[in-house]
């Protein structure tokens, strides 16, 4: 009892001197780290729930379709999900469809069954039969007017006001056909001024297209770091895809591989130690195959600052769905960044 009253005073001796440490440390006094808003990270919600399905997707690339077209569909279909985080579940769940090996899963319904006809078949009625028949109704019985005499004598029907009746329309006589005067004679052409050539369109000033800079293919959503900057301040890193061939980033990706840059906007330069990797899971739709890759410094990229990280990956041709998660260390800080998703097709 006597050892363990010693080692509980230690222990609280222990714990006030590095409290008194904390409290007067510079560390301590450094500004707290700007919280986030979600209302201004409106996709925040689909990157967070989606990037743990697209690496249980990569550990099990057979499933991955079904997987990710579930967990998509279920959060775009939720009337609680943000617009943002709905838009950018349909746009994986598009790419999921369209550049699966399989095509889209969803088969189209099957057309409708044309109802039965029912009825009176056309044309089988009696065409003089009243009623519903497809038939003319017969004519009332003709009754002459008192004192005429049927077949002999021109009447009226009975209850035909003559004052209203119009009588035999005289024969149409011939009309003669007008002859058109003749027009003036026209100048002739030659007197008028002939027209001149057309001029040809200006041709169209030809695109600037470099083949050393290839189209790179940006990410679905930035990455966020919550308190990454010296004073505090929150970081938003952007993240792209190189399809190969490609020279950039240095060395390039080759054929059949894909290269990925990620980029910490506003930071210093990285620490030459990464202590906690940045890591990016992929899978390849329509191969099946699936992998990852931990991103590092690249000295010919950002040196000196914005902390900038890349890796290639040998993914093979094909759609590839990816996501980046993990930490990244500055020469000032040790950030954690929020995961991000990103699509890319390689020839």
């Amino acid at each position: 009892m006597l050892q363990i009253a010693k080692l509980a005073a230690g222990l609280t001796a222990t714990a006030f001197v590095a409290a008194t440490s904390m409290a007067l440390s510079p560390v301590a006094a450094a500004d707290p780290a700007i919280p986030l808003d979600p209302g201004q990270l409106p996709g925040l919600d689909a990157v967070t729930s989606l990037s743990p399905v697209v690496q249980q997707a990569a550990a099990d690339p057979a499933s991955a379709q079904q997987l990710l077209l579930a967990a998509a569909s279920q959060l775009a279909g939720n009337a609680a999900t943000p617009e943002g985080s709905a838009a950018l579940a349909n746009s994986v769940a598009k790419f999921v469809q369209e550049g699966g090996a399989a095509g889209p899963l969803a088969t189209p319904p099957a057309a409708a069954p044309t109802p039965a006809v029912t009825g009176v078949a056309h044309g089988t009625m009696p065409l003089m039969t009243p009623g519903p028949g497809n038939g003319p109704a017969p004519l009332p019985k003709h009754i002459p007017a008192p004192g005429a005499i049927p077949g002999a004598e021109a009447h009226l029907p009975t209850g035909i006001n003559p004052e209203y009746v119009v009588g035999p329309v005289p024969d149409a006589q011939p009309q003669t056909p007008t002859v058109a005067p003749t027009p003036a004679a026209t100048p002739a052409a030659a007197s008028l001024p002939a027209p001149g050539p057309t001029p040809a369109p200006a041709p169209a000033a030809a695109p600037s297209f470099d083949p050393n800079s290839p189209p790179t293919q940006d990410f679905m959503y930035p990455s966020i770091s919550n308190g990454c900057l010296k004073d505090g301040g929150n970081v938003i890193a952007t993240a792209l895809s190189v399809a190969g061939p490609a020279k950039i980033p240095t060395p390039g990706p080759g054929p059949g591989q894909t290269a990925y840059v990620f980029t910490a906007v506003g930071t210093p330069a990285p620490a030459a130690e990464q202590k906690l990797p940045l890591n990016v899971t992929w899978v390849n739709l329509t191969t099946g195959k699936s992998g990852s890759v931990t991103l590092k410094p690249n000295p010919g990229i950002n040196p000196q600052g914005p902390t900038t990280l890349t890796g290639i990956a040998d993914t093979g041709s094909g759609s590839i769905l990816s996501t980046i998660f993990g930490q990244v260390t500055t020469v000032d800080k040790q950030c954690t960044f929020m995961p991000t998703i990103g699509s890319t097709v390689v020839p």
